[in-house]
Parts: C-alpha cells; structure tokens; sequence
C-alpha cells in the first residue's frame, strides 16, 4: 500500500507577522470580487446619475454684515469698550435675531411674499418628479397659490443660513431658493431687514427711555422745589444760617485746643527742669561744679557763666598737677581747694536761684492749662445748645443738593435721549451685498457622485465580505493541503459533458479528451491541468505498479463530483501509455447500476467474474460492474469481491475502482483494505471544506489510504483569483493563456 504523505502549515505565524497587514492578499481579494464591488459602484453611481438629473436645482445668494460698535462711538453714543466676552454674547445674539420670526416677518411684508408665485409655487421636488414618473401617481401643480404669513415666515426660517466668520464679527446672511434672483433678493431683505430692526429697536428704546426720564424729571423738580422752601422756612423759624454758627464755635474750639497742647508741652518741659534742678540742689554744693551747663539758657550772664565753666575747670586741673608733682601733702593742694569750694557754692546759689525760677514757671503754666480746659468745655456746652437745629437744617440742606444733582443727571440723559433719537445710529453695517449666484449651491454634482462611489464601494466591500464568508469549499491546493493535510494531485478542469448522452457515449467524449489533452491537441491552457493531474495520479501509483498490479479506488463524499469521470479519465490515461486496466464500477448510483436488470442466479449457476467484464475494442480496458453477482452482487468487501481484486493483481497493470461516496455508505471505506490506496475527488469550490475534515477526524484510518486530492470542474479562468500572493496557479494559467492568446 501507498504511504500518505501529509502537508502540515509550513509555518507558525510569529507576532509581528500577525500585527502586520497583507496588503498584497486584500489586493487578491478585492479582485477576487472585483464584480460584485464594481456593479455596487456602478448601481450606485447609476443611482446617483438619476437622482442628479430629477432632482431640482437651489441658489445660494449670501451677504455680510459687520457688528460694529465704533459707529456708536464715533456719534459719541458708546463711551466704553466692550470685552471680548460681551462682544462673542453681541454677536451671537445678533445670530439669533437674524433667525427669528421677527425679522422673517419683516422680510416678507417687505418683499411681499405671501402672493409671490416665484417663491410660493418652487420647481417640483425629486419625490414629486419620480412620482410624476409613474403614471397613476402623477398630479398636476395650482398654478396661483397663497400663504399666511406664518406660513411664509417658517418657509423663510428653515431656508435662511446664518454664519458666523470664524472669530470675527462679522455674520454671513445667506438664503437658498429656487432661482438665483429670488435668493439674491430675499438675502438682501434680510441684511436690510437687520438694519431696520436695529433703527426700529434704537428708536423705541430711546422713546421709552425719553417718557420715563420726561415723567421722572418732572416728579424730581416738584420734591426739589419743595425742599427748598422747607430750609427758607425753618431758617426764619430758628433764626440759623446753614452751617455759619456751627462753623464759628467749632474754630474756637480749634484755637483752644491748639493753645491747650501748647500749655501743655511747655508745663511738661518747665516740670521736668524743676524736677532736676531740684535733685541737683539737694546734692549740696560739693556737686555743683559739674552741673554749670544748667546754667545756659537762663537769665544768667552768658560770659559769668563762662567765666565760672573755666575756672571750675582750671582749679580741678592745677589741683591734679599739683598732686601728682608734689604728693598730697602739699600746701598748695589746700590753697587751690579753698578756692574750688568758693568756687562751687557760688554756683551752687545760681542753681538755687534758678529752681525757685522754673517752680515760679511752672505754677504759671500749671494754671494756664487749667483755664485753656475750662474755656473749652464751655464752648462745647454752648455748641450744644444749637447742635439739634443745625442737624435739621444740615438734613434739609443735605436733600436739596441730592435732589439738585439727581435732576441735573436725569436732565442730561434725557437731553441725549432726544438726541438720539433725532439721529440714530446702528451698530449693524453690510460691508458685503448679496450677489447673484451663477452656479447652484445643490445638488453638489461632485459631492453626491463621491458619496455614492464610497458608498458604493461600501455595499461592495459589505456583499464581498459576506461572499468570501461563504466561501466553503476548497479552491487551490494549499487550502487542501492547509486543511486536510493531504497530497495534492492537480486540477481537472470541467469538460464538456453531455449528461443526457448514453455512458457509451460519455466514454468515447472522455477518451477524446484524454487522448486531446495527451497530444496537446485541445489547447495547452485546458489540456495542461487535466493531464498533469492523471500524470500526478499515475506518478503516485508508479512504486506499486513497478512491483505489481495497483490496486487504487477513487472516493468523493457526496454524489455527482465527478469522481466517476474521473475514474475513467484515469482509466483511458493509463490504457493510452500501454497499461492493462480493469475498471470496477462499485458505485451504485451510477448510470450501469441503475438501468442494470437484476437476474436471479443460484450460487451453483454462478460463472466466472471475467464472463460479465465488457472490453473496449479501442482501449482494451475491461470494466466490470461490482453489482454482478458473479463480483459478488454490490458487496464490495465480500468473498468474491476479494476474489476478484486477487486475481486481477496477477492479469492487470492497474485495478481502478470508481468507489460509492463516503458521505452515504460505507462501502467505500470496507473495502479500503483490499486497495492500495485511494484518490480523492472533490469539487472545485462546492464541496464544504468541513464535510471532509469531519469525515477524517470521524474515521482517521481513512486518512492512511488516501494518496491524494484531485480537484474537479475548476473554472481555469477564476482559478488565478482564488490563489495566494505568489501562489503558482496565479502564474501558470496566466502564462498559459497568454500562449494560447499569443500568434505562432
């Protein structure tokens, strides 16, 4: 038997390969379903082209204004700059003003729009369009129409645009209308109708404004004027003037005090003279010599006083010389402290005379301050006595100057009121009119057509996603080998088949091509696939045939995948490269089996396997029906079904037995052991990749038997598409092709 040989994932993806992206295998699958993206780009191109041409066209006609508060200023109406904070609140409230229902009304009062044919009866719309489309659905248009004003106004507001410009103040005012005179003139009412809002709010606010300072200024005059002649009146009762009487007792009182802080620092300074001179007294005269600078300043002779500063000084020096000359014993010492004591009580009798000199003075003060205190406590006690109608009078006082000066400031505000009003000034401008529009705003040709390519490209990728999801079956042969872990044989492309014509006929068709493809007489693009896979097969069996008679069967898992065409396929190969070949036909649902008419033929009557076999005279294959009671009537792993393979080892090359399917009997796979080995036969793209690998993890042993995987009916055009990046097939049938194609 044949030893399987299995494929197993050649390499583990590392970590970053799985990060990455196979740009050149999305590439391979958007050209796999390249059809189903390009009719979803074209259905929605299409589309798009149709709503282009139903749907109706709209102008766009916008113009700017300008919030400018330097007009106001300039007329000398805004006196202060407003921040950047007020100024965002300005014009934010300017948006809301220019969407309100305020100023709609005013633009269709004005442009008279509630009779305006132009603006009430617009072109039909796309829906109304495709509905006139339809026969039954279609209607005819009023041709003289009316609105109410409400109705026109929320007509203007859901068409009007207004934008601010990036951080400027500056607001784009812009509508959009059926033709481009109609938006260029409601755009202008708009602007316009901004303007005149901002005169009329003006206008009434300063008229107010002027009632009510007007009211105010005449309820201010009257309390004014009554207030005066209150302070006349109780002047003549009081007999005060405001103010004049208070004023005079309070400068008194100011003078006295000023007098009694004098008083008071020269009774300080004469107390603390006399204290030391006192002290000094009271120390005797011994010490008097040291305090003569006592003496300066008084009514004592200055050149006395130095005179006696000097010899004070002189005696006390020749003393000390003569002491530290002589020694204290001297006679001199004694004349010279004779003279210092004489010396000393002379001044110590003008420091007598001066203490009692400042105790004199400072009696004097002493008494001064005294008076000073008592004049100031009657002038306080006589500021009393008037203090309560002076306050009264002061209150009146005081309330006619505040209502002076409220009625002077209400008079100015209502002078500039009036002013205002005589020559408003708006803080609105237009700095850009309303153009004509020559192109329409929509539809956006370019921006509908981009939107349904990526839409469309969208639906495509979707339905091309779902398709590459229900893509089940097995395509090329890595994906054979990838998930079954088989050898893969080859392709065999779809031939050409009559299925109504007689098995007869089909052999003929099928040795036709056989023979075509094995000269190359049938196109090297369809004939190269089909004989290199029966070339694989053959190849595969070669170690058994060299040794012996090959015994191989072809299996599918489900019915009508070709597995008994390829069968006989191989069987004409084989035969045409000289080969004996013995077709078993096993399969019980094939054609011979169905129109075979059973005969009831006892086990003694029954002849040799080799009477019922039927031999092409071109070929020489025989074929033999497993369901002859003589092959042992459909028992494929019967006694006389191992007859048969025993000795057909000894009379054929090779013993092809076109097997049941896997997925309904189990014919198949009981009569594995008598094979060699086995071929299996899958279609191209239907067979579910699941059904096998089920079938394989159901019966492992099955894996042992099959040699390989031969995929049939594959459409050579479409194989290249389903290949991955730098796969062979891609390469090879494009190659091949391009031969075909190209001129000998």
């Amino acid at each position: 038997m044949l030893e399987k040989n299995s494929y197993p994932e050649t390499f583990t993806p590392q970590s970053s390969d799985l990060k990455t992206i196979d740009l050149e295998r999305v590439m391979f699958l958007v050209r796999r379903q390249a059809l189903v993206l390009g009719l979803s780009v074209l259905v929605a191109l299409l589309l798009a082209v149709f709503y282009l041409t139903l749907a109706p066209r709209s102008y766009m006609s916008a113009g700017q204004v300008l919030l400018d508060q330097k007009l106001e200023q300039a007329a000398g109406e805004g006196g202060t700059a407003s921040s950047s904070a007020d100024l965002e609140a300005q014009v934010l409230n300017q948006i809301e003003v220019l969407r309100s229902s305020r100023v709609a009304t005013a633009v269709a009062q004005a442009e008279n729009l509630t009779t305006d044919q132009e603006f009430l009866n617009p072109p039909p719309s796309f829906s109304q369009r495709v509905r006139g489309l339809i026969p039954f659905m279609s209607s005819e248009r009023p041709t003289n129409l009316e609105a109410t004003l409400d109705e026109v106004v929320g007509m203007l507001r859901a068409n009007v645009q207004v934008d601010r410009m990036g951080r400027s103040s500056i607001i784009r005012v812009g509508y959009e209308a059926a033709t481009p005179e109609l938006a260029q003139r409601i755009a202008r009412a708009y602007a316009n109708a901004l303007l005149q809002d901002q005169l009329n709010a003006e206008l009434e606010a300063t008229s107010a404004a002027s009632d009510w300072l007007q009211q105010r200024l005449a309820e201010i005059g009257e309390s004014q004027r009554n207030a005066s002649l209150a302070i006349e009146q109780y002047r003549q009762q009081t007999g005060l003037s405001v103010g004049q009487d208070q004023n005079l007792t309070t400068q008194r009182i100011e003078a006295l005090s000023g007098q009694l802080a004098t008083a008071q620092a020269e009774t300080a300074r004469l107390r603390a003279l006399s204290e030391q001179l006192a002290t000094v007294v009271a120390a005797g005269p011994e010490a008097a010599s040291g305090y003569v600078s006592l003496l300066s300043g008084t009514q004592a002779d200055p050149a006395e006083i130095a005179i006696l500063r000097t010899q004070s000084a002189a005696l006390t020096s020749r003393a000390a010389e003569v002491e530290a000359a002589f020694g204290e014993d001297h006679p001199q010492l004694q004349t010279l402290a004779a003279e210092k004591a004489a010396l000393d009580s002379r001044i110590y009798a003008l420091l007598q005379n001066l203490d009692g000199q400042y105790r004199t003075q400072l009696s004097i003060a002493t008494q001064q301050e005294a008076g000073l205190r008592s004049d100031i406590n009657a002038e306080g006690q006589n500021a009393g006595l008037i203090s309560q109608d002076q306050v009264r009078l002061n209150e009146l006082q005081q309330r006619s100057d505040a209502l002076r000066s409220l009625y002077n400031s209400y008079l100015l505000r209502y002078e500039e009121s009036v002013q205002r009003q005589s020559f408003p000034i708006p803080s609105v401008r237009v700095v850009t009119e309303a153009l004509l529009p020559d192109q329409p705003s929509s539809p956006r040709t370019m921006v509908i057509l981009a939107a349904a390519f990526i839409f469309g490209t969208f639906i495509g990728a979707v339905l091309g996603a779902f398709n590459e999801l229900r893509e089940r079956g097995f395509r090329v042969g890595s994906q054979v080998r990838r998930h079954l872990g088989l050898r893969f044989l080859g392709y065999v492309p779809r031939l050409q088949l009559d299925g109504r014509a007689a098995p007869g006929e089909q052999r003929k068709t099928i040795r036709t091509l056989v023979r075509g493809a094995f000269g190359q007489r049938i196109g090297r693009r369809w004939g190269g696939p089909y004989m290199e896979a029966l070339k694989a097969t053959r190849l595969v069996l070669q170690p058994i045939s060299e040794r012996g008679t090959a015994v191989v069967g072809v299996l599918s898992a489900l019915p009508g995948e070709g597995k008994s065409t390829f069968a006989v396929s191989l069987a004409e190969m084989l035969a045409a490269s000289g080969s004996r070949v013995l077709l078993i036909n096993a399969d019980e649902s094939a054609p011979e089996k169905r129109n075979a008419v059973s005969r009831p033929i006892l086990p003694s009557q029954r002849g040799d396997w080799r009477d019922v076999t039927t031999t092409d005279g071109d070929t020489g294959i025989m074929t033999l029906a497993a369901s002859a009671l003589e092959a042992g009537g459909g028992d494929l792993s019967g006694p006389d079904m191992q007859k048969v393979l025993a000795e057909a080892r000894g009379q054929f090359d090779h013993v092809i037995m076109d097997l049941p399917a896997l997925g309904l009997v189990i014919d198949a796979i009981s009569v594995l052991p008598l094979t060699d080995g086995c071929v299996l036969v899958t279609e191209w793209g239907k067979t579910p990749r699941r059904l096998l690998t089920g079938l394989l993890e159901r019966e492992p042993e099955l894996a042992d038997y099959i040699v390989g995987v031969v995929l049939n009916n594959v459409d050579l055009n479409a194989l290249p598409k389903f290949t991955d990046a730098g796969g062979l097939e891609r390469f090879a049938y494009n190659a091949e092709q391009r031969m075909e194609a190209a001129p000998n």
